[in-house]
């Protein structure tokens, strides 16, 4: 079996759980397994668990990195990756990557992602992963994966790669000599265990022919509730780094990726002390400084955040036109389409097709399946436009109600 999938899952509502399998089952995925790591929730999955039938364990609630661990023990796949139990995957996220894999060997191989509010799918034009064709080696990964110093989570984060599942066995096993795991870790653990897979990786790829969509909504487990929880995050995240910078190796970049960390730790510090004043957490200024060993908490710089400046905007009816190219995709041969040549992301999913699939696609104006445009209103394309975005950012700031409702909205 070539790819596992592992889904942690806890009381996530079941209508976001459907969507999530839905998406990976009617996906180009062909030789591959689901793993649902059932965390203890609440919630009677049974019925969906009936209609897909994925490899289904449920356990004693232990926190999302000890399930995302457990969950490498089920699985049989030569690769492995991570989708949250509330996000969703374009038609052809997934296949491109093992084929990615197979063909140069890579370790890790990247794919693309964008961000899903109440009205809008956008990507960071900007965003390394995004707008680069990657190829690294040995040293050169770790060094990519500490070069954002956290301000790119495309690079940090589990959900838009695939990876060869013994390079996560050695990170499960390093992570393991630590205490993390008893301490329940919730937060930032996306961070701690791609880093150990990118300091064993020997080759790093990356592809471009589908989105996971990283969905926003409230129930959110990272989402600030209260100074509790703020509390908390900085605990876990401060220990995180601490043992990350342990285990930076004794190479030609160790002073390099560790002053890159501790920029990270910096830009995290500048995060924390943001949300704690826009909520009047004052009691928290003292904590957080003397956990990020800062002689002084320091504001939310513009640079902070302005990777993501430029968007990208996937249309409204987006899913609509993946559901046409799902049909391509699934047409006996040949067939005729008519499509917007313009639109990369429906130009690429065809060229893929063609070359990859063997699909013969012709293209004619009277075609037997028109691909639809993709559409966005106008008052989304003027919100979403970079001299909007700044203001928005300079008047707004990090960790205010409005900034987290237009987040959420937009």
């Amino acid at each position: 079996m070539k790819l596992s999938i592992i889904i942690c899952l806890y009381n996530t509502k079941k209508e976001r759980f459907w969507k999530t399998l839905d998406s990976i089952y009617t996906s180009t995925l062909k030789d591959f397994e689901v793993v649902v790591i059932d965390d203890g929730s609440d919630v009677d999955y049974s019925d969906l668990i009936e209609k897909y039938d994925p490899v289904y364990v449920k356990t004693q609630n232990r926190g999302h990195l000890a399930a995302r661990l457990y969950g490498l023990m089920v699985a049989r796949g030569e690769y492995v990756c991570y989708v949250d139990s509330d996000d969703t995957v374009s038609f052809n996220f997934h296949q491109p990557m093992v084929d990615k894999a197979l063909e140069t060997g890579a370790d890790i191989v990247v794919n693309d992602w964008a961000s899903k509010g109440v009205n809008v799918r956008g990507y960071t034009e900007t965003d390394v992963t995004i707008a680069s064709d990657l190829d690294l080696e040995n040293e050169e990964v770790l060094r990519f994966y500490t070069s954002a110093r956290g301000r790119q989570h495309s690079i940090f984060v589990f959900w838009n790669k695939i990876i060869k599942r013994e390079l996560m066995l050695k990170a499960k096993e390093e992570i393991e000599k630590t205490d993390v795991i008893m301490k329940r870790c919730t937060y930032s653990e996306d961070m701690l265990v791609t880093f150990f897979v990118f300091k064993h990786a020997k080759r790093l790829a990356n592809v471009h022919t589908g989105y996971y969509f990283y969905h926003y909504h409230d129930d959110q487990s990272v989402n600030v509730t209260g100074a509790d929880k703020l509390k908390s995050q900085v605990d876990m995240i401060t220990a995180n780094f601490a043992i990350i910078k342990g285990s930076i190796p004794n190479d030609k970049y160790r002073e390099e990726n560790l002053a890159n960390m501790r920029e990270w730790e910096l830009l995290m510090s500048r995060s924390h002390y943001a949300h704690a004043h826009s909520n009047k957490y004052t009691e928290l200024y003292g904590y957080i400084a003397e956990k990020y060993g800062v002689d002084k908490l320091e504001k939310a710089r513009y640079k902070d955040s302005s990777d993501y400046v430029i968007t990208g905007l996937l249309g409204e009816n987006f899913e609509t036109v993946d559901r046409v190219l799902k049909k391509i995709y699934k047409t006996p041969n040949p067939v005729s389409v008519f499509y917007d040549k313009n639109d990369k992301y429906v130009s690429k999913s065809i060229e893929y097709l063609r070359q990859h699939e063997g699909k013969e696609i012709t293209f004619s104006a009277d075609a037997e399946i028109v691909v639809p445009k993709q559409k966005n209103p106008w008052k989304i394309r003027m919100l979403h436009k970079r001299p909007v975005y700044i203001l928005a950012m300079l008047v707004f700031k990090k960790g205010s109600k409005i900034r987290k409702f237009l987040k959420k909205r937009l």
